[in-house]
């Protein structure tokens, strides 16, 4: 009887217990998100209608020029495109007087001036050779040999001037480099002709740096040249294998049912279309009016479907004046490519130098496609007083950004060992992959949002300051070894420090939030007397500092 009344008082005892845990636990969990929470901040940003000359896409200029008499680009032009809400221009560079000879010398130099020139205004280019503007039998393009002993020859100017290339299309077969009326290549290709087609992609894709894409003319071309009717994967996109770096250009958009042959089956290559250029840079051109297909619920519905990243401004103008007249012209200005919503940001009010800071960014995909070129994203913190920058890579891929959805993109940044403790602005942002480009502003990707941009140095205010201290101010891992008095205990007016050598330290008191604090003090033999009267009352962390020995300790004032 006896062990059975020991045996349930144990067992009440043991359950009492347990009891008591779950609720400290529970309060320390709901504790720990209520602190969590309190040094946290959410900024929601307002999306923004404006037009926007975000690189490497939008509405584009045509521009061409011929080898009997080279026509150069001009530069006041090419400054006035942005002004006109223009960030890309195609450039065909025909080739009619070298289709049985190699490029001159003097050809290949005005090309490099009109590169410059390109640069210069801060714009990016479409690419593309041919040989021939009218469908003349016998004029129509070169020999496989001589194409590609022409890729060669201008091998050293796509690779100079991959920076301002946005994408080079394949051109160089038939008429206008649209890969039909041809002399050399098949007009109904056999398996022969399209391995040479093949041998001039390829040979493209060898000349051109791996960063950039080359487009072909149509699906099934793409399919027939390539030997398969699979489309792209998730897995497969921006791998580098030549399969992933063609994308797509349709010359005939909304010009008929089937786009003036752009598609030979519908029912198969639309699917396709769609789930490659998910992937791959998509564009071109409308040529004809067609209404109802060419009106603007079709043509915004396709481009939405193909993921279109740019369009002809200049042809055909009727069916653009149409745009204009039945009001899509806005929407798919603002469209075309991607467009990058801030929505909003969940950001830390303090963080620790060299430590992680973790941060939340909600950003809506509203174009209709997404960046096709590689493109890195940054959190940049800038001192509130010294302007000082620090950038942190983020490991997002806007690439991925897919059109229409929001991405939520939760991150641990280390904040680099070098900086300086204080206040920080935070800016999000989006630089062009070159060296030299990355540091101009109108090449680097503005968000759609109202007083965010920074038009001078290309970055998106995220409307938030951060405050940041060294791990060992905000009170990490604290190793005593010093043998110290301080007294009293909370300090009120005067805090005392007592212990050897204390006049060979650097005695520095800092904040909760990292922030150093300025006291007045005085110094007798062993003893420091720290003024603390005009300390709001709180916890404070004393940092002791002689060279290479550093020690902190915690004090608390209370009034």
């Amino acid at each position: 009887m006896q062990t059975t009344t020991t045996t349930t008082k144990k067992t009440t005892t043991n359950s009492n217990i347990n009891n008591i845990m779950k609720k400290l636990f529970i309060a320390m969990v709901l504790l720990l998100s209520f602190y969590s929470n309190a040094q946290n901040s959410t900024v929601t940003y307002t999306p923004s209608s404006a037009a926007i000359n975000n690189p490497e896409r939008g509405f584009y200029k045509h521009t061409e020029t011929h080898s009997a008499s080279y026509s150069s680009l001009s530069q006041s032009t090419l400054d006035g495109y942005r002004a006109n809400n223009t960030t890309l221009l195609l450039r065909v560079f025909y080739l009619e007087s070298f289709r049985n000879s190699p490029i001159s010398s003097a050809y290949l130099s005005a090309m490099q001036a009109d590169f410059n020139k390109i640069r210069s205004a801060g714009l990016k280019v479409i690419v593309r050779f041919a040989y021939s503007d009218t469908d003349v039998a016998g004029q129509r393009d070169a020999s496989k040999a001589q194409v590609l002993a022409h890729i060669q020859q201008v091998k050293p100017l796509l690779v100079t001037n991959t920076d301002i290339i946005s994408v080079m299309q394949a051109g160089f077969i038939g008429s206008w480099g649209e890969w039909y009326y041809t002399d050399n290549f098949g007009m109904s290709p056999s398996t022969t002709d399209f391995a040479n087609r093949k041998e001039v992609v390829d040979g493209i894709l060898s000349a051109l740096p791996a960063s950039r894409m080359v487009q072909i003319r149509t699906p099934s071309l793409k399919q027939k040249t390539y030997g398969s009717t699979s489309a792209l994967t998730a897995g497969q996109a921006f791998s580098g294998a030549n399969i992933a770096r063609i994308g797509h250009h349709n010359d005939c958009f909304l010009a008929s049912s089937s786009d003036f042959g752009t598609y030979n089956n519908i029912s198969s290559e639309y699917p396709y279309l769609e789930q490659e250029t998910k992937y791959t840079a998509m564009g071109g051109e409308t040529c004809a009016v067609n209404e109802p297909r060419s009106g603007c619920s079709t043509a915004v519905a396709e481009m939405t479907k193909f993921h279109w990243s740019y369009l002809n401004f200049d042809y055909n103008p009727s069916v653009i004046s149409g745009f204009q007249a039945n009001n899509c012209f806005s929407e798919i200005q603002n469209r075309l490519g991607y467009r990058f919503q801030m929505v909003n940001a969940t950001l830390p009010q303090t963080a620790s130098i060299g430590a992680a800071m973790p941060i939340t960014l909600k950003i809506k995909n509203t174009g209709f496609a997404s960046p096709y070129n590689q493109r890195k994203v940054y959190l940049v913190l800038r001192n509130s007083s010294t302007g000082q920058e620090y950038s942190v890579a983020l490991n997002t891929d806007p690439r991925l950004w897919a059109a229409g959805v929001e991405q939520t993109i939760t991150e641990n940044v280390t904040l680099p060992t070098n900086m300086v403790g204080g206040s920080y602005k935070l800016f999000l942002k989006l630089p062009d992959m070159d060296s030299a480009l990355s540091t101009r502003p109108e090449y680097s990707i503005r968000m759609a949002n109202e007083t965010t941009w920074e038009s001078t140095t290309g970055c998106n205010d995220l409307k938030h300051t951060v405050n940041v201290g060294t791990s060992s101010s905000l009170g990490t891992t604290e190793i005593h070894t010093l043998e110290m008095k301080i007294y009293p205990v909370p300090a009120d007016n005067e805090m005392t420090i007592e212990f050897d050598a204390i006049s060979n330290y650097k005695v520095s008191v800092y904040n909760s939030l990292g922030q150093r604090v300025s006291l007045s003090s005085t110094l007798n033999t062993n003893k420091m007397v720290l003024n603390t009267q005009g300390l709001s009352s709180g916890v404070y962390l004393v940092q002791f500092e002689n060279n290479d020995k550093k020690e902190t300790r915690r004090v608390t004032v209370t009034h």
